[in-house]
């Protein structure tokens, strides 16, 4: 019997798991969704446990999403619970990454809300919150930019727990961005002579916003030099309602669009570095590194 079982489950072992990989590679966004709605009900959890008091207040974002883009608010949202863990005193715990893809599945999103769910599961579980989450409750004709709104509402849940995002915070990520674009730069071998641009005083995230939306320019320049499809974002200017949180949100939008170039330049093991921690940060320095690492980026793909 014990031979035959053996033999029985090497058989169908790979069956098993070839059928859950083709049931991750079927996710839709509306499978997304479904589970942002199981992260709500964890939040309000924490929210419940720490007496959070105030509701976030969010404006939803308008676009032609791709998923990549969820992921990118995924993200946000995972170095948010990791921001929290820190503030209670707990190990941070930075977010998983992905190598760089031409175009990312809708599976690579919903992998993000198990994470999520499962940091949650690890928090409630060192602060002896008990309950676990609702059983996924199947929804249909969302699309990403539903599951991007969803997540980014969450994120501002989440910022009643952990604190308001900080132009400290937004630095890191762009030094994110540095590294990428120092990495092309080696990878192509293009020297540049970019320098720091001159600070400018009191500026505000709507100036940071902007300085990201120029990278973003640039971003697409080369991703149509390239042949790839760009990305309409004019529904991200939030204008003079613009928060950190927002800054915040398109630094990630554009971190995941330059990975598209970086996989198209056959830089598809080169994952991006965790964000360092920043101190004291103002939107003067945001956008001083934003001008930096853009005018770094316009020496690629201009010969």
């Amino acid at each position: 019997m014990k031979p035959f079982m053996a033999s029985l489950i090497s058989l169908l072992l790979p069956l098993l798991l070839a059928a859950t990989s083709a049931h991750a590679a079927e996710a839709t966004p509306s499978d997304v969704y479904a589970e942002a709605v199981r992260i709500d009900h964890e939040i309000e959890a924490l929210q419940r446990h720490f007496k959070a008091v105030g509701q976030a207040t969010v404006e939803l974002k308008t676009g032609d999403l791709k998923p990549q883009h969820t992921w990118a608010k995924s993200y946000t949202l995972l170095l948010k619970i990791g921001k929290l863990r820190r503030k209670l005193g707990l190990t941070y715990i930075q977010p998983a990454t992905v190598e760089p893809m031409q175009e990312m599945p809708p599976n690579q999103p919903w992998g993000m809300t198990q994470r999520i769910l499962a940091e949650i599961a690890i928090l409630k579980h060192s602060l002896d919150i008990p309950g676990q989450p609702p059983a996924a409750v199947r929804v249909s004709g969302k699309r990403p930019i539903d599951a991007y709104n969803k997540l980014h509402q969450l994120s501002g849940e989440m910022e009643l727990l952990a604190g308001a995002v900080t132009s400290s915070e937004v630095y890191g990520e762009v030094k994110r961005l540095d590294e990428d674009i120092n990495a092309i730069l080696r990878h192509q071998r293009i020297f540049e002579k970019a320098v720091p641009p001159p600070r400018r005083e009191n500026l505000r995230p709507k100036d940071s916003l902007q300085a990201v939306f120029a990278l973003m320019t640039e971003i697409q320049r080369l991703q149509r030099v390239h042949g790839l499809p760009t990305t309409d974002f004019k529904g991200f200017d939030m204008g003079d309602k613009t928060t950190p949180d927002d800054v915040f949100g398109m630094v990630a939008l554009a971190l995941v669009e330059l990975q598209r170039v970086k996989a198209r330049i056959g830089m598809t093991h080169a994952i991006t570095p965790a964000a360092p921690y920043e101190e004291n940060k103002t939107p003067t320095d945001v956008v001083q590194l934003l001008g930096y690492v853009t005018d770094k980026l316009r020496a690629i793909g201009t010969k």
